[in-house]
C-alpha cells in the first residue's frame, strides 16, 4: 500500500459536487489495495452497485465476497486509509487515475477476458481510435534487432501509429525512443507503480514518455517491480494494441508470453524474420512457422491494416539518405551497396566487392568507407562497419 504523506482528510468541493468524480475517488482508494485482484473488485462492484457503496459495505457483505481473512484486511485498510487522502496524494504526485465506469477508461482494456479494474497513469491515455502497434522483443538485443526496431518504430510514427511497449531494456525501450525521436507518440505499460522508473537506465525515456505519450499501470503508486507483476502487465500491452510485432526473441523468451495473450485477445501477431543460426532470431522464426505473419518492412503491417490512408507526418529520413547517396563518389556508392545492418570487417567488404566484380582498389575502398562515415551513412566499431538506418 502507498504511504500517504500529508493532505487533509477531506475531498475537495469540486469532487463532492460531482457524483462521477466522487465515485472515482472511492474507486482509486479501492484500487490502491494491491492484494485484491481485479476479479474480486468487479465482484464487489456488482454486489455494492457503486465504489462508494463498496467503501461503506458491512463486514458481513465483504466477508461473503472475500472470505473472513480478506474481510479483516479490508476493514483494517479502511480504518487506516481514507479515500480523500489517497486521492490528494495522487494529485500532489502528478498521477491521474481512471476506472472501468469512467468514460475515459480505455475500451480496448475493457474488452479483454481479464480487464483491469482501473489504471493509474502519467501523461495521457492512448486515444481509442488511433492505430497502435505493440513492439516487443529481447532485452539483450543484437545490432540487427536494434536497427529493425528503430526502422519500424520511426515508420509507424510517420504514419501516426502509436507504439505500445513496456519501457524495458532492449527492443522495448529502443522502439519507444525511436518513435518519440521521429515525432510520434508512445505509451509504456509498467510492471510497477507509475511513479517508479524501472529500469533506472531508462529515466530519460521515462520523462519523454510522460511528455510525449503516457505511462500506465494497474499497480498503485510506490509499488516496486516484482517478477510476478510483469506477465499480468503484458496482457495490457497487447490489449492496447491492434497488432503485436515481435522484433527479436530467443526460442524460450518472456516475449512469447505477450504473444500468447495477444492471440487470446484476437490480436494479429507479426514477426521480423532473422538468420537461422542466430539464437536471438529463433523465437521469431518459430513464430513464423506457427502462423505469425512475416514483417519484412513496416509497410507490410501498414498496408495489411489499412493504415496507409492515415495522415502521414513529414518524415524525410529515407529521402534524405537517397539524396545523400547521389552525392557520393562512384566508389563509395559501390561500397555502400554491399553493406548491411549487420557489421562487416574491411576484409569482408573487400571480398563482397570482388564477388560483384568491382574494380575498386583496396585504398579506394578504404577511402570510400571514410567518406561514408563522414557523411553519417555508415558507422564503425571495433573494425566492423554497418549502415545507419534512416
Amino acid at each position: 500500500m502507498i504511504k500517504i504523506i500529508g493532505g487533509k482528510d477531506t475531498i475537495h468541493k469540486t469532487v463532492i459536487n460531482n457524483e462521477v468524480s466522487a465515485q472515482k475517488v472511492y474507486a482509486c482508494w479501492l484500487d490502491t489495495i494491491y492484494w485484491i485482484s481485479s476479479r474480486i473488485k468487479y465482484r464487489l462492484l456488482d454486489v455494492a452497485g457503486s465504489t462508494q457503496s463498496i467503501y461503506q459495505m458491512a463486514q458481513e457483505q465483504v466477508e461473503a465476497v472475500m472470505g473472513k481473512r480478506g474481510c479483516e484486511r479490508f476493514v483494517q485498510h479502511r480504518e487506516h486509509y481514507k479515500p480523500s487522502r489517497v486521492w490528494n496524494y495522487l494529485a500532489q504526485s502528478g498521477i491521474s487515475y481512471t476506472y472501468c465506469q469512467e468514460p475515459d477508461f480505455p475500451q480496448k482494456l475493457a474488452r479483454i477476458p481479464d480487464p483491469p479494474f482501473g489504471i493509474f497513469y502519467k501523461g495521457e491515455l492512448p486515444e481509442e481510435n488511433v492505430p497502435a502497434v505493440a513492439m516487443i522483443g529481447a532485452r539483450k538485443c543484437s545490432t540487427y534487432g536494434r536497427c529493425m526496431a528503430e526502422q519500424f518504430a520511426a515508420a509507424f510514427a510517420a504514419h501516426e501509429v502509436n507504439i505500445i511497449s513496456g519501457m524495458a531494456m532492449g527492443i522495448d525501450g529502443i522502439s519507444q525512443a525511436a518513435a518519440l525521436k521521429a515525432g510520434g507518440r508512445s505509451y509504456a505499460v509498467l510492471g510497477c507503480g507509475v511513479d517508479i522508473v524501472y529500469p533506472r537506465t531508462n529515466e530519460t525515456l521515462y520523462q519523454q514518455l510522460a511528455a510525449q505519450g503516457g505511462l500506465l499501470s494497474e499497480y498503485p503508486p510506490q509499488m516496486a517491480p516484482r517478477s510476478s507483476m510483469f506477465p499480468p502487465r503484458n496482457r495490457l500491452i497487447s490489449a492496447l494494441s491492434d497488432v503485436v510485432l515481435v522484433v527479436e526473441a530467443c526460442e524460450k523468451s518472456g516475449t512469447l508470453i505477450t504473444v500468447d495473450m495477444a492471440l487470446e485477445q484476437g490480436r494479429e501477431v507479426y514477426a521480423i524474420p532473422g538468420r537461422c543460426t542466430d539464437s536471438l532470431s529463433m523465437g521469431c522464426n518459430r513464430l513464423l512457422r506457427q502462423g505469425a505473419v512475416v514483417a519484412s518492412a513496416p509497410e507490410d503491417i501498414i498496408e495489411d491494416m489499412g493504415w496507409g490512408q492515415c495522415h502521414t507526418r513529414k518524415y524525410s529520413g529515407k529521402t534524405s539518405s537517397i539524396r545523400l547517396l547521389e552525392t557520393l563518389s562512384p566508389t563509395s556508392q559501390e561500397v555502400y551497396a554491399v553493406l548491411d545492418v549487420l557489421p562487416a570487417s574491411q576484409d569482408g567488404i573487400v571480398t563482397k566487392l570482388r564477388e560483384k566484380n568491382s574494380t575498386c582498389t583496396i585504398p579506394q575502398i578504404y577511402q570510400g568507407l571514410v567518406e561514408l562515415e563522414l557523411k553519417g551513412l555508415v558507422m564503425s566499431q571495433n573494425g566492423q562497419y554497418r549502415i545507419i538506418m534512416p
